[in-house]
C-alpha cells in the first residue's frame, strides 16, 4: 500500500532528496555506504515477523534501508528477537552477544531497554547504540525521536468523518496509560476539526481485545489507539465496526472491510544517517523527525471504508502542516 501523505528524505553523501506523497525519488548519483566490516545488531521485543508494534516498524524501516541498494544489505543485520525489556539479565546477555559478534551499531526500537544499555555503553565506547525515544548520553548512545502526532491528527480527521457518515458520533480510543496522552490529544484535535460534538471515549490499559469490545458495546463505531495490537483489528472486524491502525500498515491488507488508515513510523532516515556517520567515522548525533521530514506519515486511505470527501479533508489539513513548517 502506497503512502497517501508522506515525505521521505534520504541523505547519502551530499545528496538530500525529498519525496512527497506516494513517490520515492532516490538519486543514483550518491556515495556507496558499503563498509566490509560493519555489523549491525537489532534487539526486538517481539518477533522479526511481527505483524504490528514497534518491532514491526523497526524491521520495516531496516528493509527500506537494505532495499535502497547502497551496500547495506540484510546480511549485515543480526536480529535478536523476543527480548523482554523488563528482564535485565536477558537484555545484558543479548548485548554481550552482539558486542562479541563485533557489532559497530546496535539498534533498539523500545526505550524500555535504555537503562540496561546505559550500563553497557560506558564499558564499550566504540559501539554505538541507537535508541528510540530516549535522550542519548552525548557519547555513544544516540537518540532517535519520532513525533507521530501530526499523522495522528490526520487520523482523527479520518475517524471523525467516518463516524459522521454513519450518523453515530461515538469513537473509542485505546491508550496504554494515562502518563503520556500526547498522541491521544492529537487524535482528539483531529476529531474536533471535523465535528467537536463527536464523543471520544478513552480506555486505558493493554488488554486490547477486552477494551475494544467494551468500547464497541458502549456504542463506538470507530476505534483508534496509541499502540498497535492485532486484537483491536480482530475485534473491530468481528463486530462490524471500523479501526485506525497505529505505527505500521501491516494490518491493512487483511482487514479491508474495517481498516480505515494508519499513522506510520518510518525510521529509515535515522538508520541511514547513523550508519553513514559510523562508516565515515564522523560524529553521530541525536536525531528527530515528524510528518514534515518523512519520519512519520499517514498511510493510504482505504477507499472501501473511508467516508466520501475524506481524501480532500486530509489533503487540506496536511497542506496546512507543511505551510507552517
Amino acid at each position: 500500500m502506497k503512502a497517501y501523505v508522506r515525505i521521505l528524505s534520504v541523505i547519502l553523501a551530499v545528496v538530500l532528496v525529498f519525496s512527497m506523497t506516494s513517490c520515492s525519488l532516490i538519486s543514483e548519483d550518491t556515495t556507496d555506504i558499503t563498509n566490509d566490516h560493519i555489523k549491525i545488531g537489532v534487539i526486538l521485543s517481539d518477533s522479526k515477523d511481527a505483524e504490528c508494534g514497534m518491532s514491526a516498524a523497526c524491521v520495516k524501516s531496516i528493509r527500506s534501508v537494505t532495499d535502497l541498494g547502497y551496500g547495506i544489505d540484510e546480511d549485515r543485520f543480526k536480529y535478536v528477537e523476543n527480548v523482554d525489556p523488563n528482564d535485565s539479565d536477558a537484555v545484558a546477555k543479548v548485548l554481550k552477544s552482539l558486542i562479541n559478534f563485533e557489532c559497530s551499531l546496535i539498534i533498539v526500537a523500545d526505550p524500555a531497554y535504555y537503562d540496561d544499555i546505559e550500563n553497557v555503553a560506558d564499558q564499550n565506547p566504540s559501539v554505538k547504540f541507537l535508541v528510540l525515544n530516549s535522550d542519548g548520553n552525548g557519547k555513544n548512545i544516540i537518540a532517535y525521536n519520532d513525533d507521530i502526532t501530526d499523522a495522528v491528527y490526520l487520523t482523527g480527521i479520518v475517524a471523525a468523518m467516518k463516524a459522521d457518515a454513519l450518523s453515530v458520533p461515538q469513537i473509542g480510543f485505546l491508550a496504554k496509560s494515562e502518563e503520556n496522552l500526547k498522541v491521544r490529544d492529537a487524535f482528539l484535535n483531529g476529531v474536533a476539526k471535523v465535528n467537536p460534538n463527536i464523543k471520544v471515549t478513552t480506555s486505558f490499559g493493554t488488554d486490547a481485545g477486552a477494551a475494544a469490545k467494551e468500547l464497541i458495546t458502549n456504542g463506538c463505531v470507530v476505534l483508534a489507539s496509541d499502540y498497535e495490537d492485532k486484537a483491536i483489528a480482530d475485534t473491530a472486524a468481528e463486530n462490524n465496526v471500523f479501526f485506525c491502525g497505529f505505527g505500521t500498515e501491516n494490518l491493512s491488507n487483511d482487514y479491508q472491510e474495517s481498516f480505515l488508515c494508519a499513522p506510520i513510523y518510518d525510521f529509515t532516515q535515522f538508520y541511514i544517517n547513523t550508519i553513514k556517520a559510523i562508516v565515515d567515522d564522523t560524529e553521530t548525533k541525536n536525531l528527530s523527525g515528524d510528518l514534515s521530514t518523512g519520519a512519520a506519515y499517514l498511510s493510504s486511505l482505504n477507499s472501501k471504508t473511508v467516508a466520501d470527501g475524506t481524501k480532500e479533508a486530509v489533503d487540506a489539513a496536511a497542506e496546512g502542516f507543511y505551510a507552517t513548517k
